[in-house]
């Protein structure tokens, strides 16, 4: 499997720094999959197919950059609709996994692992794998930006919108419609936090959050925001480690 991810990606250019930057990403996206997987006592078939999704699952950015010279997905096409393209379009899937029974699994954990809304009529086993992938993705996101961000959290003097706030301020993930400059997109990614699903995965995804944090510059201007997430996270883990115990 891992092999053939890296054949796979050795036909893009990885001295191409956005290409090496998909490629670590998908290499830790795996690790944590597989990690939470065990974690959550996964059976060892869904341990395996976990940490094939976490490789997968932006498999359509090497394309995407390739075609369009960027990852925006708001000016080129939706990333992970374009890896399921490029996986069951392209059809492969098959240089991964030979197990058709699982590619209903991995198609729709990929193609919703970014979604603002998830299908109702998705299946109990199918909804386990992608609130994972979701989970995971969110805390190296945190982890990217927070520990390797290269600049890339330079707020300016735009104020936020007042539907930002009020969609932090009621926990909820912020709809792309709402975001109207830069640091909207910045709260955008505070508010990540009200989607993970997993308790198991909130420790990590919180101390990722807090050095993502001290990246932003101007941090006063997201002080409300990092506080009530801030808050909801503390109040999450603290309800968690009560009842484990």
């Amino acid at each position: 499997m891992l092999e053939e991810f890296k054949k796979y990606v050795s036909d893009y250019d990885l001295n191409n720094s956005k290409i090496k930057l998909k490629y670590n990403h998908s290499l830790r996206v795996m690790k944590l999959s597989n990690k939470y997987a065990k974690l959550l006592g996964f059976s060892e078939d869904d341990i395996n197919l976990a940490t094939l999704i976490g490789l997968l699952h932006d498999i359509g950015r090497f394309e995407q950059l390739k075609v369009y010279d960027s990852f925006n997905d708001l000016e080129t096409v939706d990333h992970a609709d374009f890896s399921v393209v490029e996986l069951f379009e392209k059809y492969k899937i098959k240089l991964f996994c030979d197990k058709k029974e699982w590619y209903p699994i991995i198609k729709n954990s990929i193609k919703y692992h970014n979604k603002f809304n998830i299908p109702k009529n998705l299946s109990k086993r199918t909804l386990k794998h992608l609130n994972l992938i979701r989970d995971v993705d969110k805390i190296d996101i945190m982890f990217l930006y927070g520990y390797l961000d290269e600049g890339k959290l330079r707020s300016n003097d735009e104020k936020l919108s007042k539907e930002v706030v009020n969609e932090v301020m009621h926990h909820d993930l912020i709809n792309r419609e709402f975001v109207k400059n830069k640091n909207d997109s910045i709260c955008a990614h505070y508010a990540f936090a009200f989607d993970i699903k997993y308790d198991e995965c909130l420790k990590e995804y919180k101390k990722n959050f807090i050095k993502y944090n001290e990246v932003v510059n101007d941090k006063h201007l997201f002080d409300k925001v990092y506080d009530e997430v801030l808050k909801y996270l503390n109040e999450r883990i603290d309800k968690y480690e009560r009842n484990s115990n």
